[in-house]
This record gives structure tokens, C-alpha cells and sequence, in this order.
């Protein structure tokens, strides 16, 4: 994982340090409130008997939505993950709803939408931030949390 420290931040931390180690150590510290816990995404896979991958969420992250619709074509990555390949030329690994299931090919979301390779599909959903979890697919710095799916 890369990260990366701004400047600022760097500084900031060269000065927090500074605050620590001047504090009087007959005075305990002043209890700070935990940080924030942001869950992971957890995903389940399915595998078709022709080798097809959908990622379903079983435990979806939290922190701030960032909602998208994104029109394309449904297809496979060489791995064999289903995605969407927008229409502006750019791959969103699909992550569906719990409950969907693969028939075939065929990704069947829960409300009965079928997703079959080719279709031209608009799909509604949350951008989700990259997720080493769902490696198994190849471009899992790119993946878009599906709710509704409609053939167009």
C-alpha cells in the first residue's frame, strides 16, 4: 500500500510529537476520543461452471456514499470478474447486491434484473474506494457497488 504524507501533514506531526514529549509527566494525558472506524468492504465471490466471477457485498463499508450511474456494456476481465466497460472507455468491476446469483453466464441481481455479457446496460450505484479484498478480479482500484441495473 503507498502512502503518501503532504508537507503540511509532515509537519503537523513533527509538532505533535514535539507537544507530547514536552508534557509534564506528573500530569496523565488528556483522554482523546478514539478515531473513527470505517469497516472494510467484505465480498463473497461466485464462480458459474464457465468460469464467470461476480462479487456480491456482504458487508458494505461505511463512510460517504459517492453515488454514480455509469452506461456501458457488460463483459469479463481476464480473470474472468464481471465489469461494466463504460461508454467513455473506462472498466468498472461490478460488486452486486447480496442475494444475486449467477444462472449460467448471467448475473441475477435480487429484483430479478439479469446482467448477461453484452448487454447495454445503465447501472446506479456507489463508487467504492480500491480494495485489495477483491483482488481476485483485475482492477480492483475501480469498483462500482451495483443497486439497480436497467437494460439500455
Amino acid at each position: 500500500m503507498k502512502h503518501i504524507i503532504t508537507v503540511g501533514t509532515a509537519v503537523a506531526a513533527l509538532f505533535a510529537l514535539a507537544a507530547c514529549s514536552a508534557q509534564d509527566p506528573a500530569q496523565p494525558a488528556a483522554a482523546s476520543p478514539a478515531p473513527a472506524v470505517q469497516r472494510e468492504l467484505t465480498t463473497k465471490l461466485l464462480v458459474s461452471d464457465g468460469g464467470t466471477k461476480a462479487l456480491t457485498v456482504e458487508n458494505a463499508p461505511s463512510g460517504p456514499r459517492v453515488e454514480a450511474t455509469v452506461a456501458g456494456q457488460v463483459s469479463r476481465d481476464g480473470a474472468g470478474c464481471v465489469i461494466l466497460l463504460g461508454n467513455d472507455g473506462t472498466d468498472w468491476t461490478l460488486i452486486f447486491p447480496a442475494g444475486t446469483s449467477l444462472d449460467g453466464e448471467a448475473a441475477v441481481l435480487p429484483d430479478g434484473s439479469v446482467l448477461t455479457h453484452g448487454d447495454h446496460v445503465s447501472v446506479d450505484g456507489n463508487r467504492v474506494p480500491a480494495n485489495e479484498g477483491a483482488s481476485m478480479c483485475l482492477n480492483y482500484a475501480r469498483l462500482l457497488s451495483v443497486e439497480r441495473a436497467a437494460a439500455g
